[in-house]
């Protein structure tokens, strides 16, 4: 018989006789359980189970028909910790409950018509050889309460804007009150960096996982492909476009991790030019949100590098897909450490044809160094030259200007996260560390020019 408990109070108590039942030994490690969609076109619903090297699977009960879950054979199991899962459609509701040794780890009610969408992204502790954030504490690195304010608000859908892995090295070379801890590609550090400190928010809903940059190839993205990615692959450039459906609403999830990779220019604008195409062939007939790392616009705190202006060109020219369509487009990304929301118009075209653009990155990573902003900030103007690489044949790709926008910018510059309400006009209201409302911006209507999105 299944005892449902808290997952505190499982830790805590629930393998307290196994740890004590030898002194020598170990404690147990304890299962950490979510669910999150698949990529492509009609992603499947997956449950995963990260287990102890000594457990079994987990059961799983999908609308009350219960089946144990099956182990995943890879490879890089030994590196990353042996994994369970369950695949399953998603028509219009799931119930689904993960159980392990008697205890409950996840217990959902999982739809298409989700009511409170927790949004947060840049959530890992920056630890190199030349910067240490101060992973031990929670006000230097506050990822833990963040997660477990955003689980207190019991969100039905978890939204995470990429860049989850940032321990790179075992501390600070100049330190001298260094203890190294977990770094590195691996269980370890990705147990400590987001699985332990997320367990709460992980079981409260199903997740989309974007991927960022710190979770490319050449730094954790094989740790990401392994436990929230959809391939049989260690690692890919550029993973597949996702599309969920919602009820009013679609999420795109675009792949934007290797933007920045010289080596990999024509494959990432490539599959981004596919998407575009593919979007103005059978353009959307609801709202659209694009989830991707890397934002098509941002306000940054020193003057925005061109080059990287330019290498974004091909996220901008998917919104400009959707926008053709008539549907409201939203862009939501992370990558800057700081919550942002703007509307950006394209000075010759006029009136309201342009994009918002949200940014959500300040979850936990260190905050950009942005000057200090009135509570409430202001709004301000800012201008864009929308710059875009083309290829002129062969491997050689230019910046070629596409013209300015002007945006009306809104920056709250503290840690926290996002609650998004799409019954109530797709509203986004941030959340401080504590789960305090600080600002709160209505995303579903467009907005005449020098009306203020964000109050």
């Amino acid at each position: 018989m299944n005892r449902r408990i808290g997952l505190g109070a499982l830790l805590s108590a629930g393998f307290l006789l196994a740890a004590c039942a030898s002194t020598t030994s170990a404690p147990p490690v304890v299962p950490i359980a979510w669910t999150q969609f698949g990529l492509g076109e009609s992603p499947e619903l997956i449950a995963r189970v990260l287990i102890g090297p000594g457990d079994e699977c987990p059961s799983i009960s999908v609308d009350g028909v219960t089946t144990a879950m099956v182990a995943r054979v890879s490879p890089r199991a030994a590196v990353f910790g042996r994994m369970c899962e369950n695949r399953m459609t998603l028509e219009a509701s799931r119930k689904v409950r993960i159980s392990a040794r008697g205890f409950v780890l996840l217990e959902q009610e999982i739809s298409r018509k989700p009511e409170r969408i927790a949004v947060l992204g840049d959530t890992g502790c920056r630890l190199t050889h030349y910067f240490d954030q101060g992973c031990s504490s929670r006000k230097t690195w506050p990822f833990e309460p963040i997660a477990n304010a955003a689980a207190d608000k019991k969100p039905e859908l978890v939204l995470h804007l990429g860049d989850y892995y940032y321990r790179e090295a075992p501390c600070k070379r100049s330190a001298t009150d260094c203890v190294p801890g977990p770094y590195g590609d691996r269980e370890e550090a990705w147990r400590a960096e987001f699985l332990e400190p997320g367990r709460r928010l992980l079981a409260a809903a199903p997740w989309v996982f974007v991927r960022g940059n710190h979770e490319d190839c050449e730094r954790g993205g094989y740790g990401w492909t392994y436990y929230f990615g959809d391939s049989a692959q260690a690692c890919e450039i550029v993973h597949a476009t996702t599309h969920i459906r919602l009820a009013g609403l679609d999420l795109l999830n675009v792949d934007s991790a290797h933007t920045d990779d010289k080596h990999a220019t024509q494959e990432v604008n490539d599959k981004w030019a596919a998407v575009a195409r593919k979007l103005r062939e059978t353009p959307p007939t609801q709202p659209v949100m694009m989830l991707t790392h890397e934002p098509a616009y941002a306000v940054c705190a020193k003057p925005c590098d061109a080059g990287d202006t330019a290498n974004v060109g091909g996220l901008r020219a998917i919104g400009d897909a959707i926008r053709a369509s008539g549907q409201r487009t939203i862009l939501v990304a992370g990558h800057i450490h700081a919550f942002q929301a703007f509307d950006t118009v394209p000075v010759t075209l006029g009136g309201n044809r342009g994009v918002t653009q949200v940014i959500v990155g300040n979850g936990g990573a260190d905050l950009a160094k942005f000057a200090p902003q009135p509570d409430p900030a202001r709004q301000v103007t800012a201008m864009f030259e929308d710059l875009r690489l083309e290829n002129a044949g062969g491997k050689k790709w230019h910046s070629v200007r596409k013209g300015q926008s002007v945006a009306r910018a809104h920056t709250w510059n503290e840690h926290g996260f996002g609650i998004l309400t799409p019954s109530a006009g797709l509203e986004l209201v941030m959340y401080d560390v504590e789960g305090k409302r600080k600002v709160g911006c209505q995303l579903a209507a467009e907005l005449p020019a020098g009306a203020q999105r964000c109050r």
